[in-house]
């Protein structure tokens, strides 16, 4: 089995669970303090990563808010002082006078350059996890130049990227950095070391696209980084036919378009508005499949991913210094890096929540015959409580489910679809069941008479 380190070996963050679970939406301005979103914020000179809408509230916050700031204060007092001194380095057979110059991509294979990613790493880290749109949007400018100075990502910040632009809502672009690495970086003939190959290069790929290549990657972080922006993508068509449901019978579609871009999230669903019914319908259930698609890719890589995710507030208190493809450490690593994004697009833990609760509903009358059956006696797992063992049924059946999260999703009646399905369905097995009965009941009154005949 490969252990893996961090890139860092980092011991478990200060924060609790409660810090991965800030304001939810996209990313904008606030008072640190009070949390609203204004224009006018003053922003804190210590950190420079969270702003203020007063001097009052800024004083209010400064006891809770010292520790990180002071902390953040260092890093870049930190990241100077190596930057400085692989800039201005003596150079001697294996240290250049200034990297910065002559080792652009190479970073990491020189031994004097490593102090400084390391620093970088920590202050791009810090910030990112400080949750404000200035934290996320330094940390994502450190790590770009960090791959531009190291392709070969030895600090792992790859994995790190794409949250943080679904987070800024930059959509497209995640996209194609994921697919370059699912496509140019898997190639046998790449060469990272030579600067003149194609890096990054994939522009304006098709999201309509399908998804099947990215098994080949065989990297839970990417795939499930896409997984989300399906989600994403989903959730905005979602939202557009409930706008136009509730808008397009009471107002002129000048108007009731207006409405629609303002119940989407992302750039790319702007294209959207305004689309026919069923063309947004198409869309629907090409990102269902899509989103179902990636889920399975997900479970043969790691299993682990969908528990840890909907039981994130047990595990973000994790921090692993060392893990294994498959393991659930590397699912733990992951909610590091990316429990914030998905915690932040409102409707996606929903989605996944309300499927796994509707197949709990339809499965409940299995679990009785399931704890008296010898597979669940002789297997491990036979001490689980019914309740336990109904968890896991529903969690692991939840992608069967999936399309009737939706379907409730997009209802507007007080009767949600998933319910009607299945009363309908147990009304059926009930009857069924009846008809059996009776039908073993005649088999009994014939045999009854013909005994008394032969009498």
């Amino acid at each position: 089995m490969v252990l893996i380190g961090h890139p860092l070996c980092l011991p478990n963050p200060d924060s609790p669970a409660s810090g991965f679970k800030g304001p939810r939406g996209p990313l904008k301005h606030r008072c640190s303090l009070c949390l609203k979103p204004k224009s006018a914020l003053s922003r804190c000179t210590g950190c420079q990563v969270v702003r203020y809408c007063s001097r009052e509230h800024q004083v209010q916050h400064r006891q809770e808010h010292k520790s990180i700031c002071n902390k953040i204060k260092k890093s870049r007092t930190k990241l100077n002082k190596e930057e400085h001194a692989v800039r201005y380095a003596e150079p001697d057979y294996m240290t250049p006078s200034n990297a910065f110059e002559t080792h652009v991509g190479y970073f990491w294979g020189l031994l004097n350059t490593r102090n400084y990613m390391r620093a970088r790493f920590d202050l791009a880290d810090t910030v990112r996890r400080l949750g404000t749109l200035d934290g996320v949007s330094e940390g994502l400018d450190h790590m770009w130049d960090m791959l531009r100075l190291c392709r070969a990502d030895n600090m792992g910040v790859r994995d790190l990227i794409p949250p943080m632009m679904l987070r800024l809502d930059q959509d497209q672009e995640c996209y194609d950095f994921i697919k370059s690495y699912a496509t140019d970086g898997e190639r046998g003939d790449y060469d990272q070391d030579n600067m003149n190959s194609p890096f990054l290069t994939v522009k304006d790929a098709n999201l309509l696209e399908e998804v099947g290549y990215l098994n080949q990657l065989g990297h839970v972080q990417h795939i499930s980084a896409v997984m989300l922006l399906k989600l994403k993508l989903l959730i905005d068509i979602i939202n557009i036919k409930l706008a136009r449901k509730v808008s397009a019978t009471r107002l002129p579609p000048g108007l009731w378009k207006r409405v629609e871009f303002h119940v989407v999230r992302s750039p790319i669903s702007r294209q959207w508005i305004g689309e026919p019914y069923h063309i947004l319908t198409s869309l629907q259930h090409k990102f269902q499949l899509h989103v179902k698609l990636l889920a399975r890719s997900i479970r043969n890589f790691n299993e682990h991913f969908v528990y840890a995710l909907l039981n994130a507030d047990a595990h973000l208190g994790s921090y692993p210094a060392y893990w294994s493809p498959g393991s659930f450490e590397e699912v733990e690593l992951l909610l590091q890096y990316s429990y914030v994004a998905w915690w932040e697009h409102e409707g996606a833990l929903e989605l996944l929540q309300s499927a796994k609760s509707i197949a709990g509903k339809d499965s409940e009358d299995e679990i009785e015959d399931m704890m008296s059956g010898e597979t669940f006696r002789n297997n491990p797992g036979s001490d689980r409580t019914r309740e336990e063992l109904l968890d896991d049924v529903s969690r692991n059946r939840l992608w069967g489910y999936f399309d009737d999260a939706v379907d409730d999703a997009q209802s507007l009646s007080e009767n949600r679809p998933s319910e009607v399905r299945r009363l309908e369905r147990k009304a059926i097995w009930e009857a069924a069941k009846e008809e059996e009965g009776e039908y073993s009941e005649d088999d009994g009154d014939e045999d009854e008479d013909e005994d008394e005949d032969d009498d």
